[in-house]
């Protein structure tokens, strides 16, 4: 299964100018592309990736602003954001997909996760044990929900915030998806046996995978263990040769996670 190809972007500009004071993934983006250009601009001086517009940025701003025919104010409007976007672009090579350099959590508010809320959304449309989530560029619940749940089927740390790993790996498996190469799942076993009354996450794997082999939604992936996903797990252990119980335990789980890989 795959998504439609998304042509590559650039990040787009914050809708307010950064300045002194200012904070968050938009200035560290800032930050890291200015500290790149240094390649092609020597004279700009170093800066830190920490996501706060102190003076060293307002004068890194400047210098930048003067190279290259801009009023050097210090600040970064749309004028001065598109063309370091753009700059960056063309000699170092980027998108809005290119991590920003300061971690994501929640409480942050940008349109780098705005960003990752489109990229996480496009991805549970095949991964449906992921919620999805309005794109509204806040980090709150479901985002941190939706984080937490692809963390765990691709193999991270599943805490929730979105860190240079995990970004770069939702950029890894929304550029799979689109180009027709789907990855596969490594959701690793719970520890304990799924059954009636069980709920959380695995049990919304358990209905989203068994959705994909039956190759329909016959089950509400809620994460709630009721009598329909007991009906389920037991045909489908009927048709892998397992005892049938409708419960999920570790040779269950072994074999439900290659049958859906399978599907994808």
């Amino acid at each position: 299964m795959a998504n439609t190809p998304n042509a590559a972007v650039s990040p787009v500009y914050p809708g307010r100018v950064l300045q002194s004071g200012s904070s968050g993934s938009e200035v560290a983006r800032v930050q890291k592309y200015l500290d790149a250009l240094r390649v092609k601009y020597p004279a700009l001086a170093s800066l830190t990736v920490d996501g706060r517009y102190g003076s060293g940025t307002a004068s890194t701003v400047r210098q930048y602003q003067a190279i290259v025919g801009l009023s050097a104010d210090g600040k970064v409007g749309r004028d001065t954001w598109n063309a370091l976007v753009a700059d960056y672009n063309a000699t170092i090579g980027g998108s809005a997909d290119t991590y920003p350099g300061l971690t994501l959590r929640p409480g942050a508010r940008s349109e780098d996760v705005r960003h990752m809320q489109l990229r996480l959304n496009e991805i549970a449309r095949t991964y449906t044990g992921i919620n999805s989530q309005t794109v509204d560029g806040a980090y709150g619940a479901n985002m941190s929900d939706a984080v937490r749940r692809f963390q765990r089927q691709f193999g991270l740390s599943a805490d929730g915030i979105l860190g240079s790993d995990t970004w770069n790996k939702i950029v890894e498996v929304h550029g799979r998806l689109t180009s027709g190469n789907p990855e596969h799942v490594v959701t690793p076993y719970p520890g304990v046996v799924l059954r009636a009354g069980s709920s959380g996450d695995s049990v919304r794997f358990v209905q989203s995978y068994l959705n994909a082999i039956q190759g329909r939604p016959l089950l509400t992936v809620d994460g709630k263990y009721g009598p329909s996903t007991v009906r389920i797990v037991g045909s489908f252990q009927a048709s892998k040769g397992l005892k049938v119980d409708g419960k999920v335990g570790r040779d269950t789980w072994a074999a439900l996670i290659p049958a859906f890989n399978a599907t994808l």
